[in-house]
């Protein structure tokens, strides 16, 4: 081989290099450090005991606490196990996955409500899991997991469809009247997600929703805590909610989102810290800010990632890899590693 045809071979290797980092910009060298320590932060997390009388096995939980928020914490670990590429028995943490996905599959009650005794994570919970649900339907290699997956997401949707109030809202349970809007953005999100991927959802279900969250819109940009509540606080999480789960049924340019933007732009990391909102819900925030700015129009997401990818990396503990947060460090885990795994355009969440 000749000098020519060599350093021709290594400008091929170098622009295939090039593409590749450049397709994956934001991805820099620490941040996929920060990435895969929080992943393995997790899965040491991830209940192991297997006895048949353990009913926590395959849950992701580090602590008392935590263990009453075990359905919302497993769904937002197993979410971020499979942005990083690792559905259920595939790839990596293809193994944890599915027994994160088994968990939540046993907490599927009778009338489709995921819930169980000891567990807070009522509806929150409730539709957290079945986004989840919805995201692994179909990538299971195990044909039986895929199947209960399917029956069981189908029992669930009808369980939220069910909950709705004549407002268009959810509640903290399926048998609430009183809404209010953190509830019913996860509910919305996760109908639509299952959808997507062939669930009977009532277009009318989806619209009242969305009417809902219209509806909660104020004229600053921000978003209500409870339609129709006299006094009722607007915030930069509810008002992310609010725009990422309007993103979701396809809405990108209506005059809610417009305005929701400009209001969460107000709050670019490090500034968001006048809300106290922002702190005591902070990764909650994130997780829907994160989103409402990806599928933005060009600069937001230019500007947003780079900012809280800075002040997330800040924020870790470098000697556990983990993030804490006052609802405990695997759901504050769970969702910065969500978060700063959102180039790798994996969960269809996430997908423009």
């Amino acid at each position: 081989m000749n000098l020519s045809m060599i350093v021709f071979l290594i400008f091929i290797w170098l622009s295939t290099v090039v593409k590749s980092q450049s397709d994956n910009v934001m991805m820099d060298f620490d941040t996929q450090w920060a990435v895969d320590q929080g992943l393995q932060f997790l899965v040491e997390k991830q209940e192991q005991n297997s006895h048949k009388e353990n009913d926590n096995f395959g849950s992701f939980t580090d602590n008392k606490e935590e263990k009453t928020y075990s359905i919302a914490t497993t769904s937002f670990a197993c979410l971020s196990l499979i942005a990083n590429g690792s559905p259920p028995y595939r790839g990596k943490y293809g193994l944890n996955t599915a027994r994160g996905v088994d968990f939540i599959l046993r907490c599927v009650n009778r009338n489709g409500y995921i819930s169980r005794a000891g567990d807070d994570s009522r509806m929150h919970g409730h539709g957290f899991a079945v986004l989840l649900l919805a995201e692994v339907y179909g990538m299971s290699r195990d044909k039986e997991q895929s199947q209960r997956v399917y029956e069981k997401l189908k029992k669930s949707i009808e369980l939220t469809l069910k909950s709705q109030t004549p407002d268009g809202g959810w509640g903290y349970l399926p048998t609430d009247t009183i809404h209010e809007g953190s509830v019913t953005v996860i509910q919305l999100q996760a109908l639509r997600a299952a959808r997507n991927v062939g669930i009977k959802v009532p277009k009318k279900s989806i619209d009242r929703a969305i009417d809902y969250l219209r509806k909660s819109a104020n004229p600053d940009g921000s978003f209500k805590y409870r339609l129709g509540m006299t006094g009722s606080h607007s915030s930069f999480p509810l008002t992310a909610a609010g725009v990422a789960s309007l993103n979701a049924t396809g809405e990108y340019e209506s005059e809610e989102i417009k305005k929701g933007l400009e209001f969460m732009m107000q709050y670019l990391p490090p500034k968001g810290s006048r809300d106290r909102y922002y702190n005591a819900f902070y990764f909650y925030g994130h997780f829907y800010a994160a989103q409402a700015m990806y599928h933005a129009p060009s600069p937001h997401w230019d500007r947003w990632y780079p900012a809280i990818r800075s002040e997330l990396l800040k924020k870790r503990d470098s000697s556990t890899g983990a993030w804490t947060s006052r609802f405990g460090s695997v759901y504050a885990t769970g969702i910065a590693t969500l978060i700063l795994q959102i180039p790798y355009n994996y969960l269809t969440i996430f997908q423009r």
